[in-house]
């Protein structure tokens, strides 16, 4: 058995108030309508905790899915982006294997929040390559929330949230979990895990540790120009194909846990994270310190994060009270370019934060004539230094103080959820913090701002099977230290970037339609959104440069992103299902129609998943094909690494492709123990292409075939 999934979760009924008993929600779970859907039992009882309203995703206003630790597992999944894209609107921004970056609805990085069990956590995403810090093997299952969640979570919640739920502590078993090993062929990469929990009645505890170890992926062998004579007459060939170099990394991560069950005092649970990493970036040429003839060159990064979170959950005067503490630190270290990670860190930047979060929300009943919702408190003190060469990100301090409420109310066959949120923002740039401050760092003052927020949805059921969901919801986004003041060479996206400390806060109004079916035998959603972003924060190639690298400086405008998403998940018979998803989304400013950056290719995945049952058969036996298809996408002006169509190689804009996909898997018991495996073969046929979301695409092609064997042994002791 393995650690406690989204199927044990407390679930409650469409129509029901937030602190009522649990009953089952005869439901699957949406993420089930995935490409590489896992071997994983049906989800009858889900319960979604990353919403205003905990309860059914069917239930809710916005667009929910949830992936279990099951189908992180059995793909294979390295990181977050990995572990994600196969959903409906929802991408992956890849640097090889070491980097999985969401994107939801065309909006990634400080734009999409990532919370820690509903807690906020700071990844100093301001790079297009700044991974978010955590290991989806840890995790017990994931909650994408789709659009504006800006009232549950404030700032950086403009294209949504993604909640990150550890494993539940197991207090009435001595020890349950599992190893796991993996090996992916393409980047020759070792995963080793093991994870477990258990407890005495009162007491539990929960830990998990793994180690990644993967070396440079590989691409399909494709001639090459660059740098020769040859370069000029083809100047889409990629500068580098084959096993390409400084794509390595190396990972140890862990968690740890102890908790309290009493039916008085209430849960209470004490968790340590820690995320560490270092990596190589293979650079574009000449991006280093050699000349192109040099060969390729690498730059080495190494990240240390660590999380301390309380988190508690008691009932008092007829509320339920759920206070959250969380302590993050979190050190980026990169090197100049041209100095792998072999060599040391060599001083260049040097960015640490301390981060403290304070959370108080109460789940109140039915009062005043509506059914039940949340209330809230939150408060959060981000305090920044930069001690490197290269100022970067300026050290500074960050202040963000809220309020907020949410309750819902049913009448007859609709369910209306409504929201309002105020918060304080400051963000104070300090010279004495910063080892090398630009003169706008040391010339800067305290900005402030105070923004209110708030959404209003309606879930109308036609049917049992059929309902129809709308939502509007305001969000915002402050800017940050870096967009306000950075200053250097950013080797990320081999610019030269400046900041702008009279930039305004993000505000946006997003608004969704959804018509949803869902029946034992098939499963389908449709979506369609609008999202209108004022004082849109982006940046502007202003035709300069320095030390021969594009000079970028942050300016806003009014942005607008706009789109539909599908996916499907229909039972043919007992033993195949077929399934699909796919989506277009457009974003463009507003004043003069250009493309925004880092909007996903138009795609589309179907596949059939093949459940053969009988004596005949091991068990769980399962194969599946997917067949995936993205479109050609030109690259907009602001794009990263859009400066290499007019480079002598490479390039950022990319013609369409498509991928085969396969997979099986079987969990015979050997000597009376289970064992599951599951095989994936990524990119079938070894394709050639460029993904226009893998930020080596400027002068290097995407991965090439993947073969990844996982096994995993479950123990119920």
């Amino acid at each position: 058995m393995l650690l406690p999934s989204v199927s044990m979760a407390e679930a409650t009924t469409t129509h029901q108030s937030a602190i009522a008993p649990p009953a089952p929600a005869q439901v699957a779970s949406p993420s089930h309508t995935s490409m590489n859907r896992a071997p994983a039992a049906r989800l009858d009882e889900v319960s979604v905790t990353g919403v205003p309203i905990p309860g059914n995703p069917l239930s809710q206003a916005p667009d929910v899915d949830v992936v279990t630790s099951n189908d992180i597992e059995a793909k294979g999944a390295a990181n977050l982006g990995q572990a994600l894209d196969d959903l409906a609107g929802v991408d992956s921004i890849s640097t090889g294997n070491t980097v999985g970056k969401p994107v939801i609805r065309g909006l990634s990085g400080e734009r999409v929040k990532i919370l820690s069990n509903g807690v906020g956590v700071s990844n100093q995403s301001f790079g297009v390559r700044h991974m978010p810090v955590t290991d989806p093997f840890l995790l017990d299952r994931v909650e994408v929330v789709r659009g504006a969640s800006s009232v549950l979570y404030g700032s950086s919640a403009l294209g949504g949230a993604i909640n990150l739920l550890p494993p539940k502590i197991a207090y009435d078993k001595t020890a349950q979990g599992e190893v796991m090993g993996r090996y992916d062929s393409n980047n020759r990469e070792w995963d080793t895990g093991i994870k477990a929990t258990g407890g005495n009645g009162r007491f539990g505890y929960a830990f998990g540790l793994i180690r990644r170890d993967g070396g440079d992926i590989h691409t399909r062998d494709e001639p090459t120009y660059f740098p020769g004579p040859k370069a000029a007459a083809h100047p889409d060939a990629p500068a580098y194909t084959g096993r390409l170099k400084y794509t390595d990394f190396n990972q140890v991560n862990g968690d740890v846990a102890v908790g309290m069950h009493d039916d008085t005092l209430g849960d209470w649970t004490l968790r340590y994270t820690r995320w560490n990493d270092e990596h190589n970036f293979l650079l574009p040429p000449p991006g280093g310190i050699k000349p192109p003839s040099a060969g390729a060159e690498g730059v080495g990064q190494y990240i240390d994060d660590r999380q301390v979170q309380l988190d508690g959950r008691f009932n008092a005067g007829g509320i339920t009270w759920e206070p959250k503490l969380m302590w993050q630190n979190n050190r980026r270290r990169s090197n100049a370019a041209g100095y792998p990670r072999d060599l040391g860190f060599d001083g260049d930047i040097d960015l640490q934060f301390n981060q403290y979060t304070a959370r108080l929300v109460g789940q109140n009943g039915p009062a005043f004539g509506l059914d039940g919702g949340k209330i809230g408190l939150e408060y959060v003190n981000k305090q920044q230094v930069s001690r490197g060469h290269t100022q970067l990100s300026p050290g500074g301090e960050v202040n963000n103080a809220a309020v907020f409420a949410f309750q819902e109310k049913d009448i007859g066959k609709l369910t209306l959820q409504a929201g309002v949120r105020y918060d304080y923002h400051d963000v104070e740039a300090l010279a004495d913090k910063t080892a090398n401050p630009s003169a706008s760092v040391r010339d800067a003052h305290k900005q402030t701002y105070n923004v209110v927020t708030g959404s209003l949805g309606a879930v109308y059921a036609f049917t049992d099977h059929l309902s129809l969901a709308a939502n509007v919801g305001r969000g915002f986004r402050a800017p940050t230290l870096f967009e306000l003041y950075v200053a250097g060479q950013h080797g990320g996206v081999a610019a030269y970037q400046r900041g702008n400390p009279d930039l305004d806060p993000e505000k946006s109004i997003d608004t969704s339609l959804s018509l949803r079916w869902h029946s034992d035998r098939l499963q389908a959603k449709a979506t369609v959104y609008r999202n209108l972003i004022n004082d849109y924060i982006y940046l502007r190639d202003t035709g300069q440069t320095i030390d021969g690298l594009p000079v970028l400086d942050h300016e806003q405008t009014n942005a607008e992103l706009y789109g539909a998403e599908a996916s499907i998940k229909a039972d043919v018979t007992s033993w195949l299902s077929v399934h699909a998803a796919g989506e277009v989304v457009r974003g463009r400013r507003r004043d003069n129609h250009e493309a925004l950056p880092l909007i996903p290719a138009d795609n589309v995945r179907l596949g059939a998943r093949f459940t053969p049952h009988g004596n005949d058969w091991p068990r769980q036996t399962y194969a599946s094909v997917d067949v995936r298809y993205y479109d050609s996408h030109k690259a907009a002006p602001g794009d990263p690494f859009s400066q290499f169509d007019n480079a002598p190689f490479g390039r950022a804009s990319t013609s369409g492709y498509g991928l085969v996909d396969v997979g099986a898997g079987i969990a015979p018991k050997i000597h009376g123990q289970e064992v599951r495996i599951d095989l994936r073969i990524n990119n079938l046929f070894d394709k050639a292409y460029r993904g226009f979301l893998d930020t080596y695409k400027g002068y290097a092609l995407s991965p090439g075939r993947d073969i990844r064997l996982t096994t995993r042994i479950p123990f119920d002791l």
